[in-house]
């Protein structure tokens, strides 16, 4: 759970940091490897790129829902948390001259957790299946 925790706030903390460089362009994050990079700088990605991590922070968030066996209000409750550090990290790019805020990003952050919640909800239902069976 600990794990789940520290990778939850080091991805809060790299949704802060992409979203706050001053440079719209993935190429210049220098740990990012060069094919993300140039997936997430064509045009047409710059929405659904916001929406990756996310996904990533969904499914930690829903496995720690999972294990700790919380009821579903905290479930919704995450994917309204989650939305809003998409909102606080767009929000921030108001104070940056080449960064602009979206929207569009806002919702695709909703969007990327939601599937990442539903992916970890997935994984908990087959597993109670299994065990069940087993």
């Amino acid at each position: 759970m600990r794990l789940i925790f520290i990778l939850t706030v080091l991805g809060i903390a790299l949704v802060f940091y992409l979203s706050w460089v001053p440079d719209p362009h993935m190429r210049f994050v220098w740990f990012l490897p060069k094919w993300i990079a140039h997936w997430a700088d064509i045009k047409q990605n710059e929405d659904l790129r916001t929406a990756v991590p996310f996904v990533f922070l969904g499914f930690l968030v829903g496995t720690w829902l999972s294990r700790s066996q919380h009821p579903w209000s905290w479930w919704v409750l995450s994917i309204l948390g989650l939305t809003v550090v998409a909102a606080v990290a767009e929000a921030g790019q108001l104070l940056l001259p080449r960064r602009h805020f979206s929207w569009a990003d806002i919702l695709w952050g909703a969007a990327g957790s939601s599937l990442g919640l539903f992916v970890a909800l997935v994984f908990m239902l087959i597993n109670r299946q299994l065990k069940v069976r087993y």
